[in-house]
């Protein structure tokens, strides 16, 4: 956060240790030993199994003279009852390092597995802000899309199957020791998941930018990611072009470390909801309501538009006017060129259950960094613009 007194300006950011290039799933069982790992926890899902590359992990891991489990239990929107049963098999394992590999289900999965093997309890325990008091085990993240952030941010999402909300957890704790990203391993990400996850991306640096939080730190990695995003998404989603895919995986890593420490806005805090309810894709989520809530905070961050339009690749003539036409309309350009969804309905939302979901969100942590505020009536008005 940022705080200026008698002419100071103060500053925080934190980061993991970050490693990034194409073919570095290689280093992942020497990145676990480093951590003074034997036996490590490999948290993943069925469809990067399918795709060869937990395979392709195991093997490194053995490589690097370590023993390793497989839990590969992780759904989308990773569940309560799949963090707790990780984190007693972890414990019956005699495991002592803990390694993510996947998207942003995996990666919060296995945060949420450390937090419980080091403090016990349920996750829901530890809903909100610095409620996790013990250590956590040694932590490996390893995205395999470009969007989530989860590999370098102080937060983890669970789903409460039985309130059927999304439990937001934020401890600095909960950032990875590592932090490992392999562009390669995009090569076999869908089409509608290079969109998806981009487009979560996309809205991690938008958010950012806006926050009231943001720093000059945070607002360097926004731009940049934003830069990236808006150079190579489209081409990634129809060619799949690896340099274009290494662009999106290095937007997500640039657009993580602005939300990780700037937090993040309205549309998380519409989408958590969302998610909960109808277990539906995150990023889909975001894309639909992105362009509804910028041009609902556009009016109080006037100052900032000229420097997130040259972001989004254009040059505004210095008029905040000028700028916030350009913004609008490169982002609903970005979302229909890369055939994003644009409308609630669509994903399966139900237009009854959109008060039940506005109050919901007053309730989310990441209303908190909004840079305009908004009550119940202005949070069912964006849900029923996209619906």
């Amino acid at each position: 956060m940022d705080n200026t007194k008698e002419g100071m300006h103060h500053c925080k950011f934190e980061v993991p240790e970050i490693i990034f290039g194409r073919g570095l799933l290689s280093q992942i069982g020497v990145c676990a030993r480093r951590l003074g790992g034997h036996k490590v926890f490999l948290v993943s899902d069925q469809g990067l199994f399918d795709a060869g590359w937990v395979d392709k992990a195991l093997k490194y891991i053995m490589e690097a003279g370590l023993e390793v489990v497989l839990y590969d239990g992780i759904t989308s929107n990773p569940k309560d009852h799949e963090v707790t049963r990780g984190a007693l098999e972890y414990v019956r394992q005699g495991a002592d390092v803990i390694v993510g590999l996947g998207g942003g289900s995996s990666m919060d999965a296995a945060k949420g597995i450390a937090i419980l093997v080091s403090n016990g309890g349920r996750i829901q325990d530890y809903v909100g802000p610095d409620s996790i008091i013990r250590p956590l085990p040694p932590l490996v993240l390893c995205p395999t899309t470009c969007g989530t952030g989860s590999d370098v941010s102080q937060f983890a999402i669970i789903n409460d199957t039985e309130q059927r909300c999304k439990l937001t957890i934020m401890n600095r704790c909960v950032a990875p020791d590592i932090s490992l990203t392999d562009p390669d391993i995009l090569a076999t990400l869908p089409e509608e998941f290079v969109c998806t996850t981009a487009t979560d991306a996309l809205s991690h640096a938008l958010e950012a930018f806006f926050s009231v939080a943001s720093t000059s730190l945070t607002d360097v990695h926004a731009i940049k990611a934003l830069r990236l995003v808006s150079q190579s998404m489209v081409a990634a989603v129809r060619e799949h072009r690896p340099e274009d895919l290494e662009n999106l995986a290095r937007a997500s890593l640039h657009a993580g470390m602005a939300f990780s420490n700037s937090l993040l806005g309205i549309v998380h805090a519409l989408a958590h909801p969302i998610g909960g309810l109808y277990d539906a894709n995150h990023g889909s989520i975001n894309a639909i309501l992105l362009p509804e809530v910028i041009k609902y905070d556009i009016p109080v961050v006037a100052e900032k538009l000229p420097e997130l339009a040259w972001g989004l690749g254009h040059r505004a003539d210095g008029s905040a006017d000028n700028a916030a036409e350009i913004v609008e309309e490169r982002l609903d350009a970005m979302l229909e060129a890369a055939r994003a969804p644009r409308s609630l309905r669509s994903i399966g939302v139900k237009k009854e259950d959109l008060p039940e979901l506005a109050k919901k969100a007053l309730k989310d942590v990441c209303i908190v960094t909004s840079p305009r505020q908004a009550d119940e009536k202005d949070l069912l008005a964006l849900l029923e613009r996209a619906f």
